[in-house]
């Protein structure tokens, strides 16, 4: 009888787990050394200039950013699953200092034969359509980033807070994909003041996206969060694969249509920014670039122009894979027309997030020509 109750046991047991989720524990690990123009070569530096020496310039990786992440599913019959995703926020792989929080992806999806619907913070529309058209995987030495024409970096980040997210199933190479993010998330509970009732908007991005074989042609939009200060943003690109070479071009209409070439223009403060800063980025511009296999190597070049700001970024990159999940790579830009801001003391605006603290430090010194060179090797797992 006792040995009938611990079969029994064990099987229920056995049941319970099979019925959880599968879960999967990844990464990307990026170390390498890099130089900005004017300052001095060391593990991890590089990455960019910023405007303030504050959590957003952290060092966590020229090439890619150092993330941990968590993702499972689970079968829950009839074609429906249901799906997690978490993962850190970029950390650096020079001292292994990290904030743990989940602040690159933290939701849960249901999917099925109607595409995937979920819900918290992830990456953006934008990102997931135009992303592939920066063929160096918009690193540190990103010309579009530099420039301020890559849309992954619409209202200063590639990630969307409070976020529902529709993927269509993808039929014939089109994918089709819907985000909403309501006024009410801009505080929490929804406490809004009257001003922020009146001004703030629901957010809505949708873009639709083709790839089929060698080509590859995508488009998004993203309305305005604020009627006053931002206008609806939008970027096209495409690619095609020659076998010997990868060609891709891309617009891009940004957020904000102020366009003042101070500093680095990818976390510019702008309203509805995930960061803060003294310069206001924006304008609109194309890219051009094109990448070449050579074995196991892979060679490129980009060039980004922001008509509006008159900035001008080119990039030169390269990659060698020594596997499928471990490669090394060098990677330089150079950016034109932005005007020098001297190193200062931090002086913190009203809009500056609390987590710029006084104690990072002040702005950074930027010349008036920059420039970035980093080399290094990345392993995801």
């Amino acid at each position: 009888m006792k040995k009938t109750l611990i079969a029994l046991a064990v099987l229920a047991a056995s049941g319970a787990a099979m019925a959880q989720s599968s879960v999967t524990i990844y990464g990307t690990l990026d170390v390498g050394y890099g130089k900005l123009k004017g300052g001095k070569f060391g593990l991890q530096n590089g990455e960019t200039y910023g405007l303030f020496n504050a959590p957003v310039t952290a060092k966590d990786g020229f090439n890619s950013t150092s993330v941990i992440g968590f993702r499972g599913v689970e079968d829950l019959g009839g074609g429906l699953q249901a799906k997690f995703n978490l993962q850190t926020g970029g950390f650096d792989m020079g001292t292994g200092g990290t904030p743990l929080a989940f602040s690159r992806e933290a939701n849960v999806a249901l999917a099925g034969g109607f595409g995937e619907v979920q819900l918290g913070r992830s990456s953006s529309i934008a990102a997931k359509a135009m992303g592939g058209f920066d063929l160096n995987g918009t690193s540190g030495s990103s010309a579009l980033a530099n420039a301020g024409v890559s849309a992954v970096t619409w209202y200063g980040s590639s990630r969307r807070s409070d976020q529902l997210q529709y993927t269509s199933p993808t039929m014939g190479g089109v994918t089709a994909r819907l985000g909403v993010t309501l006024k009410g998330d801009a505080a929490a509970n929804g406490n809004l003041t009257a001003a922020q009732i009146a001004d703030n908007k629901d957010r809505v991005t949708a873009a639709i996206s083709f790839a089929n074989g060698p080509l590859a042609i995508a488009a998004v939009v993203e309305t305005k969060n604020s009627a006053s200060a931002n206008r609806d943003a939008f970027a096209i690109g495409a690619s095609y694969d020659l076998g010997v070479a990868k060609i891709a071009a891309a617009y891009n209409q940004r957020e904000n249509k102020n366009a003042v070439a101070t500093g680095y223009n990818q976390f510019a403060a702008i309203p509805g920014s995930t960061y803060g800063g003294a310069a206001v980025g924006g304008g609109e511009g194309y890219s051009l670039g094109v990448s070449a296999p050579i074995g196991a190597m892979t060679v490129g070049a980009q060039y980004a122009n922001n008509s509006k700001s008159k900035v001008k970024a080119t990039e030169l990159f390269a990659n060698y894979a020594l596997s499928k999940r471990t490669r090394v790579y060098v990677d330089y830009v150079t950016t034109s027309g932005t005007n020098a801001v001297a190193a200062a003391a931090l002086s913190t605006p009203a809009s500056t997030p609390a987590a710029f603290s006084l104690s990072q430090g002040g702005s950074d010194a930027v010349p008036a020509k920059t420039g970035t060179f980093g080399f290094g090797v990345v392993h995801s797992f």
